[in-house]
Order: structure tokens, then sequence, then C-alpha cells
């Protein structure tokens, strides 16, 4: 499969905070990526991964048109009450579209999920006339730029778990999957690889912890409620939330265009 389905359940049951917890592309970058993709002479697209339709929403009011796969229901769910209507439930490695149907395929921060993604990578040339198009987080040391998990509160979380029997990973859930993802497009660089988002971010700790209050992360999945509230007591009373966090976040695009 493209994705597992274990990510698939885990992406369900987050999907009704999933957009109040993770930032969107600002305008100025939106408009960039449509830019990119109106260059390569993409108008119809396929999005894989289309997740509750954040980007396919926004190309639809540009007038791309755009039909969206995923395997997490509660995700399509959110797609449809926003209006998205050309929806599937449907396996990347497994498109139930006929060859060339579409001018590009799209996956925004997908890569990261694929099981395979030279495989996955084979079934999306299948369908896609021009190219396939990433959106991807730059990352340093395994942690996407703008980490909700910023280093104190990671730290913090991660000792209260361990006190009271939850001990986390020093990598946070999903690393191995940045790791893949590093190491293909290492492997197969794309042809361009363009910022279309790069700005400083200033936030504080309590922010980011609010967030993090809603579980909106699969890895929090299997800490018992009470347990939970009580991570966060601890955490809270041992930082100081008004703490001012600044990051930077870099989004690119990166193309690969079909050769066959």
């Amino acid at each position: 499969m493209g994705i597992s389905t274990d990510t698939a359940t885990r992406y369900d049951k987050i999907s009704e905070v999933y957009d109040e917890t993770r930032e969107p592309l600002s305008p100025e970058a939106m408009n960039r990526f449509a830019s990119i993709l109106a260059r390569n002479g993409d108008h119809r697209i396929l999005e894989a991964g289309v997740g509750t339709g954040r980007l396919a929403l926004p190309l639809q009011l540009k007038r791309f048109e755009v039909v969206g796969v995923d395997l997490s229901v509660g995700m399509l769910s959110r797609a449809r009450r926003k209006g998205l209507a050309d929806l599937l439930l449907a396996d990347a490695n497994n498109l139930p579209f006929r060859d060339k149907q579409f001018d590009a395929v799209l996956m925004a921060h997908v890569l990261h999920l694929l099981d395979e993604p030279a495989r996955t990578f084979l079934g999306l040339e299948r369908v896609a006339v021009h190219d396939i198009v990433a959106l991807v987080t730059k990352r340093e040391r395994g942690f996407a730029s703008g980490d909700v998990m910023a280093s104190p509160l990671r730290e913090a979380f991660r000792k209260a778990a361990t006190d009271l029997g939850y001990p986390r990973e020093e990598r946070p859930a999903g690393w191995s999957g940045f790791r893949r993802e590093e190491e293909f497009l290492a492997s197969h660089p794309p042809d361009s690889l363009e910022t279309v988002e790069d700005r400083e971010v200033v936030t504080s700790l309590r922010e980011r912890l609010s967030i993090f209050e809603k579980r909106a992360y699969g890895h929090l999945a299997d800490i018992p409620d009470d347990k939970f509230r009580e991570i966060l007591k601890r955490v809270t009373a041992s930082l100081d939330l008004d703490q001012e966090i600044r990051y930077r976040r870099i989004e690119q695009v990166a193309s690969w265009k079909i050769r066959i």
C-alpha cells in the first residue's frame, strides 16, 4: 500500500482537529505553488493523500481541476464537508484511473508517509502526463521547521511521560518516515526544487501546548486520558509557557518530470 492501514487509522482519529492544529500555506505561498503548476502546464490534477482538502480547495478556487484520493475515511469526510466533490477512497499504489488521465499528480506532506516511495511513484507516473509534484517541509536533524513539539516542550513531555510509565522515543513518531523521505530525495533527485515559503514565525510555548493538548498527533493515542492529563499538568508546571519561540517555516515544491 502507499501508506499503512495503521497510518490511515491514525488520521481517522485526528481528522476532526487536523485543520485547526496545522498551519496552512500563506496566500503568497499558495500563489507561488499554483504558479509552478501552471508553468508546468498542469490543469487537471490528481492529489494523492488529499486529506481534508487544504490544497485541493484553494486550487479549485484558482480554476484547477482536482481529483483527490486518500485512505482515511475521516479526512475525506472533512474534505467533503468543505464542498469538495471529486474524492475517492483509494490506495496510491492501486489507483483506479486509466493511464495518463491527469496532467500531474500532487502530494502535499505525504512523501514521508509512504512505505515504499519508489514503488508508489511508479503508480503515479502511470496516470500522469507531465510531472509528479510534492510539497515538502525542509527538515533539520529529522525535525520539521516549526515542529509543534518545540524542544523544551518535547523534553518536558518525554520526562513526565517516562515518570508515569509511558516512555517516549527520543525521536518523534514518524521519524523513520522522514529518513525515508530524505533518502528518496537523495536517490531520486527532483528536476526542480523551489521554495514557496520561507518566513519567521513567532509564537510561544503556550500556543504550542494548546495544539499539543488536542492530541492531534498519532503517537499520543496510546496514552490513557487520565495519564495524559497528568502529563500535561506536570509539563505546565515545569515550563515558562510565556517563553517565546521563533522558527523559520520553509516549504518547498519538488517536481519530477515524466519521461515515459
